[in-house]
């Protein structure tokens, strides 16, 4: 009697951990139809992940291609420019030579 008092305050406790196992195991298709179910959900998912995925890394791809050709060509101007630049730099030169020696006549 004295052990049956001493867990008397436990049982409520463990009844109802209890409860919801002896609950569960009737509803165990059910549940198992609704893993199934989410785990189609998720390969489905998944499936759509991967294939956006492979569609963002073509994009990717094509535009850092495009980015690496609009650089070349950046770069070609570029030195079109500066091949200007000097030779504008050399004219103003031989222009203010001749200026000074047409000054010092």
């Amino acid at each position: 009697m004295t052990a049956i008092s001493a867990a008397l305050p436990y049982i409520e406790s463990v009844a109802k951990l209890a409860l919801p196992v002896f609950k569960q195991r009737k509803s165990d298709k059910e549940a198992a139809d609704t893993q199934q179910k989410q785990i189609e959900e998720l390969q489905t998912a998944v499936t759509h992940n991967a294939e956006h995925v492979r569609a963002l890394a073509q994009q990717l791809q094509t535009t850092v291609t495009a980015l690496e050709q609009a650089g070349l060509q950046l770069a070609e101007a570029q030195h079109k420019q500066q091949r200007w630049a000097a030779l504008a730099l050399g004219l103003g030169a031989v222009a203010l030579v001749l200026a000074l020696a047409a000054l010092l006549r």
